[in-house]
């Protein structure tokens, strides 16, 4: 008997094999009992509950994938976009300042100050600021990979000749059975948009002291479409083709043979309150043409993290503000973002989590007073991710080591990274303290999870 013919009249042990995965995948965040509709379960059940299987009956699929095993590349960057979304400064807009000479308090800046990030002036004494912004991110790469086109293929994993499974001393045979060479190339479309309701409050404590909160609103949708091809490097034997799509195909070589394409398509959303920040800053140093000022943001789990509305971790982030008020006022932020353990950042086929990366920012700019009524304002925006999870593009090597250059792969590396954005945009003031706010973030390379532009439109009142 040869070892294809054995292979095939080995379906018993075969399915043990296929039980065994399942009860592994059981102790991970997905189910592989059934769909689930967690939108970090759409890839890992792209091609179904239990991942990618195959309908021949006397051979169950033996392919395995880095992208749809672990999901950690995109999984932490998701996780780590969703701790650093750009929201527009709490405290920008009109401030104010006792003057003891008239005995009131009067407009304290010739601006209104930057969008996306902070100055160091305080709003004033018991003064309030309320808020509202909308922005909507349209992810479409992720290290510089377009979103539309990720490439995954998927190897046969090495079996006994006589198509067993290998235990352990078992020596490898790579390409024995001659099924083993074949693998399957997928290219995958991963539509992800998130719409992003902001609502901020600040009060002034004292004239040096301001307490703010920001709370998200977010309305996440990702769908995820995936175009799998059946690459053939065997011959069929006594059952047919061991790999093919169609279940209708069971007693039908012919139809095994052209059943070599399959499309897949899962789509979800998720609605919710995102992870709350609390932020408190005081001005520490403030001359007539320099305010300098430290502060805190507590950014808290809010969110649910297995449906991208939140980083599931607490993050702390201490930043310096340093501005210099007039009519243009340059300011500059520095602030390191340090983020507890998240299945975001861990692996969702285990739900074990793992540490976001901690982030270094920094950002300078200058808005401009053009009139009373119209200030403009422009950022370079950055920060330095240390230690992450990225994905690059490869040629793919398969079971028996053979380099395949017109054939991509994505595969998993860690490393540190830099985002860089720029920003720019108005707010105007139609009445009293009133402000409409616009701005546009563009980016400026490719590192992480990104959005080629990111509109914001907001309105604000100062009490």
């Amino acid at each position: 008997m040869t070892a294809s013919e054995v292979v095939y009249v080995k379906p018993v042990i075969l399915a043990v094999s296929c039980l065994l995965t399942v009860a592994l995948w059981a102790q991970g965040v997905c189910p592989t009992t059934q769909k689930s509709s967690k939108l970090i379960c759409q890839i890992p059940q792209i091609y179904g509950p239990g991942g990618l299987t195959l309908p021949n009956p006397f051979h169950a699929a033996h392919f395995l994938s880095e992208f749809e095993s672990s999901f950690t590349p995109l999984n932490s960057a998701i996780g780590t976009q969703l701790t650093v979304l750009q929201i527009a400064s709490p405290a920008s807009g009109f401030t104010f300042v006792f003057d003891p000479a008239l005995g009131i308090y009067t407009r304290s800046t010739e601006s209104y100050g930057p969008l996306l990030t902070e100055r160091a002036e305080t709003i004033g004494r018991h003064r309030i600021f309320v808020a509202f912004t909308f922005q909507h991110f349209g992810f479409s790469t992720i290290d510089g990979i377009d979103l539309k086109h990720v490439p995954a293929t998927f190897t046969h994993i090495d079996l006994n000749p006589d198509g067993s499974d290998r235990k352990p001393g078992d020596p490898p045979s790579p390409g024995n059975p001659t099924f083993e060479k074949d693998f399957i190339t997928t290219s995958n479309r991963l539509d992800l948009k998130v719409n992003q309701y902001t609502l901020f409050a600040t009060f002034g404590i004292t004239n040096r002291i301001d307490a703010s909160v920001s709370i998200p609103i977010l309305d996440v949708s990702f769908k995820v479409t995936s175009d799998g091809t059946i690459v053939r490097n065997s011959q069929p034997g006594p059952f047919g083709f061991a790999h093919y799509w169609d279940p209708a195909c069971v007693n039908s070589i012919p139809c095994q043979a052209a059943s070599t394409q399959a499309t897949f398509f899962s789509p979800s959303s998720a609605t919710g309150i995102g992870d709350v920040v609390f932020r408190i800053k005081g001005t520490v140093w403030q001359r007539e043409r320099f305010h300098l000022a430290v502060g805190t943001d507590i950014r808290t789990p809010t969110g649910d993290a297995e449906n991208f509305l939140g980083s599931g971790t607490w993050g702390v982030k201490p930043f310096v503000a340093a501005s210099y008020p007039g009519r243009i006022s340059p300011h500059v932020n520095l602030g390191v973002l340090v983020n507890g353990d998240s299945v975001l950042a861990g692996d969702v086929a285990t739900g074990t989590e793992k540490r976001l990366p901690t982030q270094f920012f920094f950002s300078g700019g200058a808005d401009v007073g053009v009139t009373r009524k119209l200030t403009i304002a422009a950022d370079l925006l950055g920060q330095r991710v240390f230690d992450a999870d990225r994905a690059k593009v490869g040629p793919y090597t398969d079971i028996t080591g053979q380099v395949h250059n017109d054939v991509s792969q994505i595969t998993i590396f860690q490393d540190s990274f830099n985002i860089l954005d720029f920003a720019i945009g108005a707010k105007v003031s139609p009445y009293r303290s009133l402000l409409i706010s616009g701005n546009a973030l563009i980016k400026l390379n490719d590192g992480g999870l990104r959005s080629t532009v990111v509109p914001l439109v907001g309105i604000s009142y100062t009490f």
